[in-house]
């Protein structure tokens, strides 16, 4: 099948949110390099509405909207970007691909095997990072998670190894139900985890400890009425993905679910927020 391949000068910090968009739009693979995104997608999806959305979204922050495009035959996109990964700490975990020697100076941290293909989630972006130190101040033991958009599965594997008993995952992404399933094997936890393919509607339990979702602000304000209707009374969500600036747009909205920041961070221009019911 032949594809067409998209190379968009863009800044790093802007990838996984133009990403978040692009797979809206029937893409399929993405090769992040610096400062530029290669975007792939079948030729027979590839319209002059869809040209227009990219030139458009580039014109809204700012930026040239001229890209390159070429028909190139399917392959694993992914695989040049693979081959680049290294471990990275995030709090208390050291995220390593199967193919890195591990490093001994990493001995005390808690290791997370993560193998990616198509799926976001290595621990490189600052928004996982961000997941990754929060979570061990709301993960109590025997919790149950919910991670929305889980990609690599990478935030689900990091609560299990905290001492959660189940974690339930969910991505609209079909390539996340392969990559995250070998991940969780690779990890051990294929048992206390399951990744379902679809968005928040293929969850109908309640009740979850910890809901976690990184993804972007536009798709986690419209989830996040149903995350809410899915957090046990007392439990956390745990919002990233995020840029400083959406920071009061987020906080209004938690605000009429009736959830407060509780704690949040960030990292360049990425913030992570952690909202419980208030008192």
């Amino acid at each position: 099948m032949q594809h067409v391949e998209l190379t968009i000068p863009l800044p790093d910090a802007l990838h996984e949110w133009l990403i978040a968009e692009l797979t809206d739009l029937d893409f399929e693979g993405f090769v992040e390099e610096d400062e530029t995104l290669k975007a792939y997608l079948p030729a027979s999806a590839w319209t002059d509405v869809k040209r227009m959305f990219v030139e458009g979204w580039l014109v809204q922050q700012g930026l040239d909207p001229h890209f390159e495009e070429r028909v190139v035959t399917e392959q694993n996109w992914n695989a040049a970007f693979e081959a680049t990964i290294e471990p990275v700490s995030a709090g208390p975990f050291v995220i390593r691909p199967t193919w890195a020697v591990p490093d001994p100076e990493d001995a005390g941290q808690i290791e997370i095997l993560i193998d990616p293909k198509m799926s976001f989630g290595t621990g490189h972006h600052e928004s996982t990072r961000l997941v990754l130190e929060m979570l061990p101040h709301f993960v109590a033991p025997h919790a149950r998670v919910l991670d929305a958009g889980t990609g690599t599965g990478v935030l689900a594997i990091a609560a299990l190894k905290l001492g959660a008993a189940s974690a339930l995952t969910f991505d609209i992404d079909p390539w996340a139900e392969e990559n995250a399933g070998e991940n969780f094997a690779l990890n051990g936890v294929q048992d206390m985890a399951e990744v379902r393919i679809g968005s928040v509607e293929v969850v109908p339990e309640r009740d979850f400890d910890v809901v976690i979702a990184n993804i972007h602000r536009e798709v986690l304000l419209a989830l996040l009425p149903d995350l809410v209707a899915r957090l046990a009374a007392a439990g956390t969500l745990v919002l990233a993905g995020l840029l400083r600036t959406d920071a009061d747009a987020i906080r209004e909205a938690a605000a009429q679910e009736a959830l407060s920041p509780v704690r949040d961070a960030a990292e360049g221009a990425w913030w992570a927020v952690a909202l419980q019911r208030a008192a």
